[in-house]
């Protein structure tokens, strides 16, 4: 069997336990190759080149990392597993999949663990695995200065929060999906395949294969330039107590899909990524990825 481990010396794990990693992964390997990320998107680069020579790709990094890998493997035929060494700020991921970040513990889980299946969100001709969203709060991840979240962690990302929530502007979108409808404007839109969401827990019954994802939308009824503070107090509810706390509250649309049409005016966060595609198709890949978990 052969593997290639990519390492990203920008996020956590950083260079540090390469040495090590190799030589764990050299216990079940015949063959290790190794690659270290000189620049963003780089590792989609390599592994569009060489997926197929491998069984097992290993990667460290955060949740941006992982995305990378996806939109190298997703939909691919005969596409290697992902084993996943979280090294990021919150690393929404490995947080629904019970991985840690203890390189030891998470080299123990590529080597013993089993394979789960993962959906992946197709948005126009990019992947994202855990959540595609708009309005108050998304810029939190993308904005906050690496330096930054490096020395304060998860908590870097609420400090940029609370400023964005001084803000808060709205947004006008339409959605057009079997399961949900609405033309009119935001304040927050997400659509979320994952239990974790900026480490928060979102949905602890949420299914990773079902080829549908989550969806919240917190609006205002009458158009306005600022959110409500109601609406920002509900979107605090939904992160300090969960998706489902949301049912049945006013100014809030919650459905499942595998497909939607979105057209707005704002840029769109994709795995903790900004993508400038405010109109867009999201399709749900279903099974699209393999992950080595417990």
């Amino acid at each position: 069997m052969r593997c290639l481990y990519i390492s990203n010396p920008v996020s956590g794990t950083g260079r540090k336990h390469n040495d090590k990693i190799i030589s764990r992964l050299q216990e079940k390997f015949d063959q290790v190759d190794f690659v270290e990320t000189q620049y963003p998107r780089h590792l989609t680069e390599i592994l569009e080149k060489n997926y197929q020579k491998y069984d097992t790709v290993v990667i460290t990094g955060g949740d941006g990392t992982l995305n990378e890998t996806v939109n190298a493997l997703a939909e691919k035929e005969n596409a290697p597993k992902i084993g996943y060494i979280p090294s990021g700020t919150c690393n929404d991921v490995a947080r629904t999949l019970k991985l840690p970040k203890n390189v030891d513990k998470a080299l123990d889980i590529i080597i013993k663990g089993n394979t789960c299946d993962y959906d992946v969100m197709k948005v126009n001709d990019r992947y994202c695995i855990y959540v595609c969203g708009m309005g108050i709060f998304t810029s939190s991840s993308y904005n906050t200065k690496q330096d930054f979240k490096r020395k304060m962690g998860r908590i870097a990302y609420y400090f940029h929060g609370l400023g964005d929530a001084l803000l808060g502007k709205t947004f006008e979108v339409s959605i057009d999906s079997p399961n949900m409808q609405f033309d009119g404007t935001g304040a927050l839109l997400l659509f979320i395949n994952s239990k974790s969401v900026a480490g928060f827990k979102f949905n602890k019954n949420a299914n990773l294969s079902d080829g549908y994802v989550d969806v919240c939308l917190i609006y205002e009824k009458k158009p306005r330039k600022k959110v409500s503070l109601m609406n920002k107090i509900r979107i605090a509810k939904m992160f300090m107590f969960g998706y489902k706390s949301m049912k049945n509250s006013s100014h809030v649309l919650l459905a499942s899909i595998n497909s939607a049409n979105v057209k707005s005016c704002v840029n769109v966060n994709q795995d903790g990524e900004c993508i400038d595609c405010a109109n867009f198709e999201l399709k749900v890949i279903q099974k699209g990825v393999k992950i080595i978990c417990p």
